[in-house]
């Protein structure tokens, strides 16, 4: 049975995958350096993501990584010379994406910002299946989820489509040794933070409010007189817990009026500069449901920091005022 057939057979009717490209994992030499390359067939629906410039359209254009583009000294819309099975090519440079990680074992590595991508036509079979796989196949496959289908369900359909590949192989079944989804070094170290920006943002959230609760006590201990003067004026206790309860419900309000958009706008502005450090795509999103709720937990949280201080001025004394006097 045909690799590729079993493949696509699988992935076409997979009712989770909208398109899916095959690719392969060559190398080649590119101005004279030794350059890994993803080779696929041009003007397909599923690629790279694209950093900028367009996908490729035509077996005469490259697409680069951006750290390859540099080390290349080439630029958008000029050309390099590609050596191919000892036939150079002159390519045109339409655009860098970032490119998957793989590659060693004497093979250059490729990784996010490193590779190009190149059309499949200009390798030759034996190229293509550099390991002698006696079923000549695509090496790898892009993959895009139908709208509206979860990370979870999608991961759990491929998973799926993995364990039927690498079923025990016999002369009418599949070859075995396929992998999942590949995640390049810079993703996977970066998901090995795990809950520590959580830990570290309810740390700073209990310093915060820790910080609120000394500064309403000491708000109250210094204002004391003019809770006595409230208090004579006839305020009840649950008037004068209620005016500290205000005090710190409204340097809640401002902290979050003026905290949302600069956290955001900062985390946006320091997210692109990671994403793009790594030659990842940028796209920075703001969980508006999760800022809301940001907000509102801090503005009851400040209640609840103001219960303990409302309560002592509620039990302030009016004979403060004779002692002042």
């Amino acid at each position: 049975m045909d690799t590729e057939g079993t493949v696509g057979h699988l992935l076409d009717h997979d009712p989770d995958v909208a398109h899916w490209t095959g690719v392969y994992f060559e190398s080649a030499e590119v101005d004279r350096s030794n350059v890994p390359v993803l080779a696929m067939t041009p003007g397909v629906s599923v690629g790279p993501s694209m950093l900028s410039g367009h996908e490729l359209a035509a077996p005469s254009q490259i697409v680069l990584g951006p750290a390859t583009l540099a080390a290349l000294h080439a630029h958008l819309g000029g050309s390099v010379v590609a050596n191919v099975d000892g036939h150079a090519r002159t390519l045109h440079v339409v655009g860098t994406a970032t490119l998957p990680t793989i590659g060693g074992s004497g093979q250059p590595v490729m990784e996010m910002g490193s590779g190009a991508v190149m059309a499949t036509s200009l390798f030759s079979a034996t190229d293509r299946d550099q390991q002698g796989s006696p079923v000549p196949g695509p090496m790898a496959a892009f993959i895009t989820v139908r709208p509206g289908v979860s990370q979870l369900a999608a991961l759990h359909s491929l998973d799926h489509v993995t364990a039927v590949l690498n079923r025990p192989s016999d002369s009418d079944g599949p070859v075995g040794g396929v992998v999942g989804a590949l995640r390049p070094a810079e993703i996977a170290n970066y998901r090995t933070v795990g809950a520590t920006p959580a830990l570290l943002a309810a740390v700073l959230a209990a310093g915060a409010v820790g910080a609120l609760g000394l500064t309403l006590v000491a708000s109250v201990r210094q204002r004391r007189r003019q809770f006595a003067v409230l208090k004579a004026l006839g305020f009840t206790r649950r008037q004068l817990a209620a005016s500290v309860a205000w005090q710190s419900s409204v340097a809640a309000v401002i902290g979050v009026i003026v905290g949302v958009p600069i956290g955001v706008a900062l985390g946006r502005f320091l997210w692109t500069l990671f994403a793009r450090g790594i030659s990842a795509v940028p796209h920075p999103f703001v969980p508006v449901a999760s800022v809301l709720g940001v907000a509102l937990g801090a503005i009851v949280f400040a209640n609840l920091v103001a219960l303990l201080p409302g309560r002592v001025a509620a039990r302030t004394r009016t004979s403060l005022l004779l002692r002042a006097e």
